[in-house]
């Protein structure tokens, strides 16, 4: 592998994300220095019949969609650079610029989505159950969890089809009933047109639940190589990591919204024109609390995450018992997205969700030994 190539995309990379991040919070500490726009609510809505309590609810659903679009539109030209023209330019991707704009756009419209619905809950939540509210909150973000990912199944249909290699298929089904899980689908994923990159991934839960293989992944593995891969998928499946993760991300959510109640009740909002978190004006405020908290609990969250990957990895060898497949289709995946064999301690401690090259081939052979 190229380690000096791919230790110089991911710095680029690297970078690229934190001016986007710093662009997107920008947006919403220059409101709260400059001040909430007061009549927002009016201009937006001009109802006047409608109640306080609603008109309070549905603004701060529009005022956190149009923070979350300048947001975005400020951070354009960084997304831009991180995710389209290095990947271009180091190889990861064909994808043309219109299906980018138009991947990029889907995408930004179901997450604009999601800011307003998820700001109108919280300050409905706020406004019936004051006191704890942020109970509620974490309750619906859990909810709204696990709806998301039986969904993805869903979203992912038109570009999945089930695995048609009649060898492969039978292979993979006698490893699924070997295993204990003769349930969960095996489907082929059309990514080729915009990507040389194999993947393959656990989707959804509970009957919706997939794997998902590449078409990359078939035309340029061999079958041994697809199996332990595959066992891998199925080592998150038999030990409900997608479940685990879940529970994770909503006590996190759960954590940010106590401490954004903590923190902004005990603060004099009046100094900044903000009479209390019962107002439109304090969106931006509880958005900033918010993400500090989830940031901090990011290395817990990839510490979690990549305890997931060695249980599997462990998994995939102890059913498979072939560990020169699994180094080879390490090795070959880990080039084809420029992974560093050995990123810093410190990188690989709060942005990778994956351990390290060197640290998954390393566990492998003590695994392998033990067995």
């Amino acid at each position: 592998m190229n380690e000096g190539k791919a230790a110089r995309f991911h710095r680029l990379r690297r970078r690229s994300r934190r001016l986007a991040f710093v662009a997107r919070a920008g947006v919403l500490l220059a409101v709260v220095a400059w001040g909430y726009p007061a009549d927002f609510v009016d201009s937006v809505l001009p109802v006047a019949v409608l109640p306080d309590a609603v008109r309070v609810v549905l603004g701060a659903g529009l005022f956190a969609a149009a923070l979350f679009l300048a947001g975005e539109l400020l951070a354009l030209p960084f997304v831009f650079h991180a995710d389209f023209l290095l990947e271009r330019r180091f190889g990861l991707s064909r994808e043309s610029l219109g299906g980018w704009l138009l991947g990029q756009g889907q995408a930004t419209v179901m997450r604009l989505v999601g800011w307003a619905a998820g700001a109108v809950a919280v300050y409905a939540a706020i406004g019936i159950w004051p006191g704890t509210w942020w109970k509620l909150a974490g309750a619906g973000w859990l909810v709204a969890g696990v709806a998301q990912a039986s969904l993805a199944s869903a979203m992912l249909a038109r570009r999945t089809r089930p695995l048609e290699r009649p060898a492969l298929r039978a292979r993979l089904e006698a490893l699924t009933r070997r295993v204990g899980a003769p349930n969960i689908a095996i489907h082929e994923w059309r990514v080729g047109p915009t990507s040389d990159a194999a993947n393959a991934a656990v989707v959804g839960v509970g009957p919706s639940q997939r794997i998902l293989v590449s078409d990359t992944l078939l035309e340029d593995y061999s079958d041994e190589e697809i199996e332990v891969i595959i066992a891998h998928e199925i080592g998150h499946h038999v030990h409900w990591d997608m479940w685990q993760t879940i529970i994770c991300a909503a006590a996190v959510a759960l954590a940010a919204f106590w401490t954004a109640d903590t923190v902004l009740n005990a603060a004099p909002l009046s100094l900044l024109g903000v009479e209390g978190l019962w107002d439109v004006g304090s969106v931006p405020l509880l958005a900033l609390v918010y993400g500090a908290v989830t940031i901090a609990a990011a290395p817990i969250v990839n510490l979690l995450s990549r305890w997931h990957e060695r249980r599997a990895d462990r998994y995939a060898l102890r059913v498979t018992g072939n560990l020169e497949a699994f180094v080879s289709g390490l090795r070959r995946v880990s080039a084809q997205y420029l992974a560093e064999e050995r990123p810093p301690r410190l990188v690989e401690w709060f942005f990778h969700s994956h351990p390290s090259l060197a640290a998954r081939m390393a566990g492998a052979r003590a695994a392998a030994s033990k067995s």
